[in-house]
């Protein structure tokens, strides 16, 4: 037996295990009967003092052998019965190594069935705020250090949390809560241990799971925790979200599957490291009004590393797909974006402290950003129309960009779909291969693609556009603006680099556009449709050229097609340009509404090459091509006929260029070409009424019409002011047209003024005009011939210049043949005879030089010869074949010259008026005034009308027989005029001449006795008296003469002076009346006889009319009248 066996035995020995064995024994009992009911007892009434609330516990087990306690059925219940916290059961078992370790060890804490219902019932108010407040007041207690104490396997099963909102009216329930942490622990031995903890809940009825390690004791302090998030309802956030925010959350579930490392690297320098995938789902945010904002399907962000200590965080992708923003401007022109980031950018009651100047700034980073589905929603109240849209399927693929941004960004793809109903709608816009390189502020896009892109714009009748415009937004916070404006501002007086962009493709592929114009009084509709364009290597960057190509149809019938380079800085464009067929008809509504004629048919075409380039001089463009204008058809409304038509219209060899400005022309040709003019019924010319006067214009005009005319101003003196004004005049622009050809050309002619009416074609009409150009120096030929009623040859040649600063023209024009019967509708209007017959031509000769024109108008007419009188009211009481028979010679000619000249500076000055007028007045003087147009036509001066004689006497004077020679020779050439000769005598003036002429013949006589004496042998009238002999022949006269004299003293006849003897012969003449009418008689006979013998005019064409002797006030007495019959 051994020492210890023997010890053992000892009676003490034995008496010492009977104390322990009794111990042990009452340990047990009083550990399993006594302590349950009596613990349970002192923790009902404690607990119940300490919270102020009924604390019931069902039962109390307690192992004391296995160190281990059970508490069942614990409860705490406020007034009234409501339970505030419980569990079913709580499990802890201590562990023996507590004895060794002076501290607390514990195996195991298990907690069953955790229940807790918290209320709030204010604002910061809780229904156990009591207990809050009297736990949160501070106490003075030794700081003993960090307790010492070892708690393994705690585990949390099936826990439950209710917290009722009563202001917001929700219930928050967290339920199905489970924790387990395998070992928390401040002791050395445990330190080294590693933990891991877990935690699983369903909040709301979404899962939570919470998984990691953690050594929150160690010198490093590191623990990692797996947070997995299930479905989170984050609209059960909205109520505690504060009431000044101006969104609401609608809905939104939140997903996580995230891990975080927290690490003290050193002393006070702490690392924490997150990773792993956040998932918002259904997210719905809208104003406070319930008006919708924004929101997404779902929205996955994959994070790197975030470190939010050290300000980093990188983002390995971030996918947003389903994004719907809805966007809407009121009628107030409210903008809801920009109303709810004026809300939230209101600074706040109490202002956020400022952060520490040594705040490190964020760095991050994002690997890759991508938008899928992306919608939104326009709404426009602002406009007058107002607009309601879409832009569906945005796609944005961005790559690799950081807070850095020193490397380009890379943005893969942008597209979407845009549908504003059908004013505008794009089936598909892309923007591929985007880079921007912010330090070298330059944007690189690979290429740009706008397919079936659809726009419709309408013009209402109140003229008002109708289509997508711009909203009419409200300034929001003007301060905002004025910061904006100062930041331009300041940009640009800082001078920053210019952005450069590029586009290395641009393709609009099937673009159609509308356009309807209802304000015009009928609607006028222009389409573009099949519109393609492509374009390539399009940048800003100095002098870079790229390339362009477009097609397109117009209006259906039309088509354009361009090719060529474009430069837009500085810009520099060379494209060829080709329509074909472009239809004028559509535009016709422009202009319809103003004119009296109608567009009815007409296209355009050109093929050449346009340029535009703007350099430091400003804009200097040209084009290089041909234009046609063809099949040309325009109706005059108001006479419904044809006004203008023509089948081509083309300009060939085009060299425009602008700046400085010239025009160079190789050819243009007219085709197949008729106009029609015509004088209507009220006697206006249809091309006078081509634009359409305004109804209070028209109405004016008819006023004015009725009021007697008002002196004008002088319009020369007018137009020297205004030239005087105008200051020196400007070059002309440099214009030169090689060619110009006229083929196959009709003018109709109707005048409808007249009954019956009168219509005539000129036909046939070509020609050409060569080398015309507007320098001064040059002259252009000019051929035109055509036919006048199909029969009459027309023919113009000659030169001018009509483009000079001073027109140049030397034109001769030649009509041949004209017939006149068809005139007798104006002849038997104004002339009351129809034209029997007769034929018309014209030669006229034109020249202007230096605004000086010279004209020559030489008129034969041939065999004219009236018919039947007509009866007409407008019609002249003149004459009219007195006129015909003054003007037409011996062959039934009728040949006039009618010279014309004035100068074009004179506003008055018009060619085709002084010609009309010279023609009338020709007219009327022959009918009015015939010896003066025989005196003109056969010279003897200004009238023929009489011939003068000198008081007294009969014979002829050397005038006198000068315009008998006229009369006889126009006699002679109008052999069916007859001439009635009068003879005239004045009554006091020819019987004063009839004595001295009596004075005279009895000195005459006096004089034949010496010549007969002498052996001469002369007349009575051929004797002339010489001033000298005047005082003889009167002494002897005076001495033949039977009255009585004056007589001396002795009887003897008185010498005295010529004077008195001269006076006495006269008043002693005897000249009765008779002899003053015989003196009128003898002056007709001798006209007579000088017309028949000298003039050679028949007898029978001569006849004298009774004398007259009596005064005239308006001429001389003393004369012998004609008539013409």
């Amino acid at each position: 037996m051994s020492r210890l066996g023997n010890a053992l035995k000892s009676p003490r020995s034995q008496r010492i295990g009977k104390w322990l064995a009794g111990i042990f024994v009452v340990f047990g009992v009083l550990g399993y009967f006594a302590a349950p009911p009596l613990l349970k007892s002192i923790l009902q009434k404690q607990l119940s003092e300490q919270l102020h609330r009924e604390v019931s516990i069902e039962k109390i087990d307690i192992n004391p052998y296995g160190l281990s306690a059970r508490i069942g059925g614990f409860s705490i219940k406020a007034d009234g019965g409501r339970e505030v916290a419980g569990f079913d059961e709580l499990f802890v078992n201590l562990s023996s190594a507590s004895i060794f370790k002076l501290a607390a060890v514990v195996d195991e804490v298990r907690l069953d069935g955790l229940r807790v219902a918290v209320a709030r019932v204010a604002e910061g108010r809780y229904d156990i705020s009591d207990l809050l407040d009297e736990w949160m007041k501070p106490k003075d207690e030794p700081d003993t250090g960090t307790p010492r104490f070892s708690v393994n396997n705690i585990q949390l099963i099936n826990g439950k949390i209710v917290f009722d909102d009563k202001p917001k009216g929700k219930v928050h329930t967290i339920g199905e809560i489970n924790l387990a942490l395998p070992f928390v622990s401040s002791l050395p031995y445990h330190t080294e241990i590693l933990v891991n903890p877990s935690f699983s809940a369903n909040i709301n009825g979404s899962p939570l799971a919470l998984t990691g390690d953690s050594k929150p004791f160690s010198e490093t302090r590191e623990s990692q925790l797996n947070l997995d998030l299930d479905r989170f309802d984050l609209a059960g956030l909205q109520p505690y979200l504060p009431d000044s925010l101006p969104i609401r959350l609608k809905s939104g579930t939140l997903d996580s599957e995230l891990k975080a490392m927290f690490k003290e690297v050193s002393d006070n320098v702490y690392s924490v490291s997150v990773v792993g995938a956040v998932h918002v789902s259904g997210l719905a945010l809208t104003e406070t009004e319930g008006q919708p904002l924004v929101g997404w399907k779902r929205l996955d962000i994959d994070i790197d590393n975030a470190d939010p200590i050290n300000s980093n965080v990188a983002v390995k992708r971030v996918a947003l797909d389903g994004l719907d923003v809805a966007m809407a401007v009121t009628k107030d022109g409210e903008f809801n974006v920009l109303r709810v980031v004026d809300r939230l950018s209101k600074p706040a009651s109490a202002a956020p402290e400022p952060k520490p100047a040594t705040a490190k700034p964020l760095a991050w980073s994002l690997g890759e950003f991508a938008l899928t589905n992306g919608l939104i929603r326009w709404q426009d109240e602002s406009t007058p129309t107002p607009v309601a849209g879409e832009v569906r399927h945005v796609l944005v693929s961005v790559g690799k960009v950081d807070s850095k941004l020193v490397e380009p960004i890379e943005i893969g793809e942008v597209s979407y779909q845009v549908d504003l109903g059908e004013r505008f709608r794009v089936e598909k816009m892309a923007i591929m291969g985007i880079k921007v390189d912010l330090p070298k502020h330059r944007v690189d896009i690979a290429e740009v693609t706008n397919t079936g892109t659809r726009a419709r714009m309408l013009r209402n009748k109140e003229g008002k556009i109708e289509w997508v415009s711009s909203p009419v937004l409200k300034v929001v916070r003007a301060t905002n603006a004025e910061k904006d404006g100062k930041a331009r501002a300041e940009a640009e007086a800082t001078g920053k680099q210019e952005w450069i962009g590029k586009v290395g493709k641009l393709a609009v592929e099937d673009l159609a556009f509308r356009f309807e114009d209802r304000s015009l009084q009928h609607v006028a509709v222009q389409e573009i449709d099949g519109f393609n364009l492509l374009a390539q290597e399009l940048t800003n960057e100095p002098n870079k050229k790229g390339s362009i190509s477009l097609k397109s149809k117009i209006n259906k019938k039309g088509s354009l097609n361009v090719d060529g380079s474009l430069q837009v800085y500085p810009l520099d464009v060379a494209v060829k340009v080709e329509t074909l067929a472009i239809q004028l008809l559509p535009l016709e509504p422009y202009f319809g509404q103003f004119l009296n004629i109608a567009l009815t048919r007409g296209q355009v075409s050109n093929k050449g090459e346009a340029t535009a380039k703007l350099d430091t001089a400003g804009l200097k463009a040209g084009y290089k091509g041909s234009f046609t204008l063809g099949d040309f058809v325009a109706v005059d409304k108001l006479n419904s006929a044809d006004f203008l038509k023509w089948k081509s219209l083309y300009f060939g060899g085009i060299d425009f260029r602008l700046e400085p400005m010239a025009i160079n022309i190789g050819e243009i040709a007219l085709t197949d070409y008729f106009s029609r003019l015509i004088l209507n019924k009220d006697g206006k010319l249809n091309v006078a009424e081509i634009v359409k006067k305004p109804e209070r214009q028209a109405v004016a005009a008819k006023k004015d019409e009725a009021k007697p005319e008002q002196p004008k101003a002088e319009p020369k003196l007018a137009a020297k002011d205004a030239a005087k004004d105008a200051g020196p005049a400007k070059p002309p622009i440099p214009i030169k047209v090689g060619k110009i050809t006229l083929q196959n050309g009709t003018v109709n002619f109707s005048d409808l003024f007249v009954k019956p009416n009168y219509t005539v074609n000129l036909t046939k009409l070509g020609g050409r005009v060569t080398n015309l150009s507007s320098a001064a120096d040059t002259v252009a030929d000019l051929e035109l011939r055509g036919r006048y009623a199909n029969s009459a040859p027309v023919q113009i040649l000659g030169k001018l210049n009509p483009l000079a600063a001073k027109s140049f023209l030397d034109v001769k024009a030649d009509i041949t043949g004209i017939d006149l019967v068809g005139f007798t509708p104006y002849s038997g209007k104004y002339a009351g005879y129809a034209i029997e017959k007769g034929k018309l031509s014209l030669n006229v000769a034109y020249k202007l030089e230096n605004n000086q024109l010279a004209a020559e108008n030489r008129l034969f007419i041939d065999q004219f010869t009236f018919g039947e009188k007509i009866e007409s009211p407008d019609a002249t009481k003149l004459p009219v074949n007195l006129a015909i028979s003054l003007l037409k010679n011996n062959r039934g000619e009728i040949d006039l010259n009618l010279p014309i000249s004035g100068s074009l500076d004179d506003p008055q000055f018009s060619i085709g008026g002084l010609i009309v007028k010279v023609i009338v007045n020709l007219f009327v003087k022959a009918v009015t005034s015939p010896f003066a147009l025989l005196g003109s036509m056969f010279g003897g001066g200004d009238e023929l009308s009489n011939v003068e004689f000198a008081a007294g006497r009969a014979s002829l004077n050397a005038a006198g027989s000068k315009k008998l020679e006229a009369l006889a020779k126009a006699l002679n050439e109008r052999s069916a005029l007859k001439l009635e000769i009068a003879g005239r005598a004045d009554p006091e003036a020819d019987r004063e001449g009839a004595k001295r002429a009596a004075l005279e013949r009895a000195m005459q006589a006096e004089k034949l006795k010496d010549l007969k004496k002498a052996g001469e042998g002369k007349s009575l009238d051929e004797i002339e008296i010489a001033p000298e002999e005047s005082k003889i022949y009167l002494t002897r006269a005076y001495k033949e003469a039977k009255f009585p004299k004056p007589r001396n003293m002795v009887g003897l006849q008185k010498e005295l002076p010529v004077e008195e003897m001269e006076k006495l012969m006269l008043t002693n003449l005897p000249v009765s009346d008779d002899d003053v009418k015989a003196l009128a008689g003898r002056r007709a006979e001798t006209v007579q006889g000088w017309l028949v013998e000298h003039g050679k005019v028949p007898p029978e064409r001569v006849f004298l009319l009774p004398p007259k002797v009596e005064a005239d006030e308006k001429g001389k007495a003393s004369r012998v009248d004609f008539s013409l019959k």
